[in-house]
């Protein structure tokens, strides 16, 4: 059975756009890279494991393009928490949560996450000495997790990751299965975007 017939119908993919990218010096959600936007190839690497795609942002209007659902956050307070809650009345079984400036994952890295799963419990992958938030695979029951934290002013993503039950996958595990590490490049500045592939 191929992932996306798995895991389809239980998985719904929120990815975050829209934040202050102050170091890329314009919005990187819509950033160019051989012919798609950075919003455009995370979502097409997406739907890999879903159709169900929703973009998280305070600037609904500047991700019509994509065609994919828009939710808007609930609150204006700037962190990516504030769009991780938005989307939890919409999230039925799991959440792939994503964010726009790490558009190159590999399929690989989405069966991954999605064949260690355990019930009730988030799964995050750890590389380079921290939890990658927006590349992790959340049930429903641990979203609390993070209104708890947003409602405390609470907004150091590492901590409450930490705080939660859950299933790692260490660095080491993607460097045996092969999964490059380009899978989880960040792209913060023009330079990082030119940097790809070379």
């Amino acid at each position: 059975m191929s992932l996306k017939t798995d895991a389809s119908g239980k998985v719904i993919a929120g990815i975050l756009a829209g934040g202050g990218s102050r170091r890329f010096g314009s919005d990187k959600a819509c950033a160019v890279y051989e012919g798609k936007s950075l919003l455009e190839w995370t979502v097409f690497n997406a739907l890999s494991i879903t159709d169900n795609i929703n973009i998280l942002t305070k600037n609904p209007g500047n991700y019509q393009f994509t065609g994919c659902n828009i939710i808007r956050d609930l609150t204006d307070v700037s962190t990516p928490i504030s769009g991780i809650i938005s989307i939890k009345p919409y999230v039925s079984d799991w959440l792939l949560l994503l964010a726009c400036d790490i558009p190159f994952f590999e399929k690989k890295v989405l069966e991954f996450l999605w064949e260690r799963r355990e019930s009730e419990k988030a799964t995050v992958i750890h590389v380079n000495g921290k939890y990658q938030p927006f590349l992790g695979l959340y049930p429903r029951n641990v979203l609390y997790y993070w209104e708890e934290a947003f409602l405390k002013g609470e907004y150091h993503l590492q901590r409450i990751i930490e705080s939660m039950p859950k299933i790692v996958i260490e660095q080491s595990d993607l460097m045996f299965a092969g999964i490059s590490l380009q899978s989880f490049l960040n792209i913060n500045t023009p330079a990082d975007l030119e940097l790809i592939g070379t």
